[in-house]
């Protein structure tokens, strides 16, 4: 996929990255298409691929999670419950008439406890999911021809304990890298965060 994406997660927060590259074959239509979508108020996700399958499916998961939201009388689902229905969603499409969704994802989210009582898994969480149904919760992830050149970045680079300036930094090495070693325009990246707070846009990344 010509596209790239890029995701880290940190003590405080998740950083995703995706380069807004839309392109038809060999003719693009514009490199500023956001392909990181919020899902929930702590819930997003980066997805590259092909335009309809990719938009059809963050559709899909989007509605679906705001049908359940209202199921479940405003309660949120978490992170593993919303990347588990996914990872069904893209794994149930191959056996369907219609074929995979080609695309591949990078689920980021934040986990807040609803009452004192709550049990679920509290803090950032971060999950790297493929068109076959793979899905594993990593530290950082990519998705994309730049991935052979960021992963080895962030191997290297990538502490849990990163401050928000210093991930801005780490992220900005990583499209930097992407732009320089891939022939593919990937000029702009658009950059989100996943903190306590809920979602944020970053326009620190060029």
């Amino acid at each position: 996929m010509a596209e790239t994406a890029i995701a880290f997660r940190c003590n405080d927060y998740v950083m995703v990255a995706a380069a807004g590259l839309n392109a038809f074959y060999y003719i693009k239509i514009t490199d500023e298409e956001d392909k990181i979508t919020q899902l929930d108020t702590h819930q997003l996700v980066a997805c590259i691929g092909e335009n309809g399958p990719r938009v059809h499916f963050t559709e899909y998961i989007k509605c679906n999670l705001s049908l359940n939201r209202m199921r479940q009388h405003g309660r949120h689902s978490s992170c593993e419950s919303t990347a588990n229905f996914m990872r069904n969603s893209l794994a149930s499409a191959i056996r369907s008439r219609e074929g995979a969704y080609q695309v591949n994802c990078l689920f980021a989210g934040y986990d807040v406890p609803v009452s004192e009582d709550d049990d679920c898994a509290v803090g950032p969480q971060l999950f790297y999911m493929d068109y076959l149904g793979t899905l594993q919760a990593v530290p950082f992830g990519c998705h994309g021809y730049g991935a052979s050149f960021v992963t080895a970045m962030l191997d290297r680079l990538w502490r849990p304990d990163l401050s928000r300036q210093e991930g801005l930094e780490l992220m900005q090495k990583c499209c930097d890298e992407v732009k320089r070693r891939v022939v593919i325009s990937n000029a702009n990246f658009i950059v989100k965060a996943v903190t306590k707070s809920g979602v944020e846009v970053i326009s620190a990344v060029h």
